[in-house]
């Protein structure tokens, strides 16, 4: 490796660690705040909270590298641009690519690195966290009923359920209402003036007090079957103890690049062309834009550093301070573009793939752009000092 390479790496790699930790910790720290007050309500011990934030561990790592890099790049060439290092490199006729090649080298290696986060480090943690998530939620539902809210610890297995308010005498749960098989989009839904919530056996029992179930009809009309009762009991998943069990699930997160590839190959072909089913839609583009999403986002590395190495050798003074500031811009950009991608791409208002590389479009065509004007700057500035005639020597004698 050459010395200016080592020497351009040496000025990037300590920033980049820098930012990369401090970039990661802002993220956590949204995380945290959830987490925290999801611990605080079960009740159950600080080392799963801990392990919990290790399983998110690679998903804040996997947007913090992009983000690292660029402020890495502008740090460094800032600081060589303050230094005057770069002109005198210019000067001993060091041009602009010696010291691209380094940094979009090491750009390069971090797609890479992001890409296998990607593919093999972030679906077994995302499944995990998962895992974890669900069965902390269905431990002690005593410390966690809110009044006039629906609880959505049962989500994942199609129900939700709230009730208005507490009776201070026998202390029952009063106006209940569960909603029951919501996912298929036909849920049955039970109204019970009353009910207690207990445990037998290890598992939570609810116990309904005079409602209705309201069923939809099975022959396709629009109707409903009512069924009235006195007295109904229905199991929810909780549990008193917080166990641990294997959890499988089809969240597009959780699968690696070949499976999530497979999982969007079967909803399509189980829509149906003459009646899609809008929930199934839904679906496969949240498959489609999480699947382009592994791509986009490791290439992030490398369209920050197509913007950020023409934005770095524009600095001029006081360069570590303005580098930090255009990357912080740069990056908002680009994560306003992604949210914005990620939203169009769900909504099926954008085709999924460009929804989710058009943030590293929209950076690295305007990066190309920088590049070019400062080429051609330079290449201006040559012709232009060739035009002039310079003396080699001065007659101090004619000057006296």
């Amino acid at each position: 490796m050459k010395i200016l390479s080592r020497y351009c790496l040496k000025e990037f790699i300590p920033p980049f660690l820098i930012s990369l930790i401090c970039f990661t910790c802002i993220i956590l720290f949204d995380e945290l705040f959830r987490l925290v007050k999801l611990f605080v309500k079960k009740g159950v011990s600080p080392l799963y909270l801990i392990e919990s934030l290790l399983y998110v561990m690679p998903a804040t790592v996997v947007l913090s590298i992009p983000m690292a890099a660029l402020v890495a790049i502008l740090l460094a060439l800032g600081r060589l641009s303050t230094d005057s290092e770069i002109m005198a490199m210019r000067a001993h006729g060091v041009g602009f690519h010696q010291l691209m090649v380094p940094l979009l080298s090491a750009t390069v290696i971090l797609s890479a690195v992001d890409l296998a986060l990607m593919e093999y480090v972030l679906p077994r943690a995302t499944l995990s966290s998962v895992s974890l998530k669900r069965d902390i939620q269905k431990h002690n539902p005593a410390l966690i009923l809110e009044e006039d809210t629906v609880m959505k610890e049962l989500e994942t297995e199609g129900k939700l359920w709230m009730y208005e308010s507490t009776d201070p005498k026998t202390e029952r749960l009063q106006n209940v209402r569960i909603w029951d098989e919501i996912f298929p989009g036909q849920p049955r839904f039970t109204l019970a003036q009353s009910a207690s919530l207990g445990f037998e056996g290890g598992s939570t029992k609810l116990t309904l007090y005079d409602g209705h179930t309201y069923e939809p009809l099975t022959d396709g009309s629009e109707g409903f079957r009512i069924t009235q009762f006195q007295e109904q009991q229905i199991a929810l998943n909780y549990k008193e103890d917080l166990q641990r069990r294997e959890y499988k699930t089809q969240h597009p997160q959780a699968m690696r690049i070949g499976e999530l590839n497979t999982h969007i190959k079967k909803l399509e072909k189980s829509l149906k062309p003459e009646k899609p089913s809008e929930y199934t839609l839904n679906r496969l583009r949240y498959a489609k834009v999480e699947y382009h999403k592994k791509f986009a986002l490791p290439f992030a590395c490398l369209a920050f550093s197509i913007i950020g190495i023409p934005l770095g050798f524009m600095v001029k003074k006081n360069g570590r301070m303005i580098g930090f500031g255009i990357g912080l811009a740069v990056i908002l950009l680009y994560y306003l573009l992604l949210q914005i991608g990620q939203s169009t791409g769900l909504s099926g208002q954008f085709h999924p793939a460009l929804a989710m590389w058009l943030p590293n479009l929209v950076v690295g065509v305007l990066g190309i752009v920088l590049f070019t004007g400062m080429m051609s700057e330079g290449k201006l500035r040559a012709w232009h000092n060739k035009e002039r005639k310079i003396p080699l020597f001065v007659n101090r004698n004619a000057e006296s």
